[in-house]
């Protein structure tokens, strides 16, 4: 199960808030995802790539939502789900963060690489003190 990674305290936005508000939010709070959610019901993540993107297009991101910028199918993945699952989800869609779901497809909170990567460093470094 993916609960020991799981950032359920990711930064979390609506799909109406503005790009620049969440930018802004994730300035102040040094975050590099937001979580975009209507209702508990994920809609997607938001990045600095994300937000990149939308200031290459020429966009107004003081006036455009987040909504906006997101793909119609979110990547997520069941709280049930095991690590081996992320990593071939990571793989197959490309990306690099997930919102996790419950049985219900409700909002959990978010999984990124980064945080799997973590995980397998600390057991791996167990593992080391264990033969040294």
């Amino acid at each position: 199960m993916l609960g020991d990674i799981t950032r359920t305290d990711a930064l979390t936005a609506s799909p109406d808030t503005t790009v620049a508000d969440a930018a802004a939010a994730m300035r102040t709070r040094d975050a590099d995802i937001v979580a975009v959610v209507d209702e508990q019901r994920p809609l997607g993540l938001v990045s600095p790539a994300t937000i990149g993107r939308a200031v290459v297009a020429d966009e107004d991101v003081r006036a455009v939502p987040v909504g906006t910028l997101l793909d119609d199918d979110p990547v997520t993945i069941r709280e049930t789900a095991d690590r081996e699952a992320l990593l071939r989800l990571f793989s197959r869609r490309d990306v690099r963060a997930a919102v996790l779901v419950d049985e219900r497809d409700a909002y959990v909170g978010v999984v990124t690489f980064e945080d799997l990567l973590a995980t397998y460093a600390r057991e791996f470094d167990a593992l080391l003190e264990l033969t040294g």
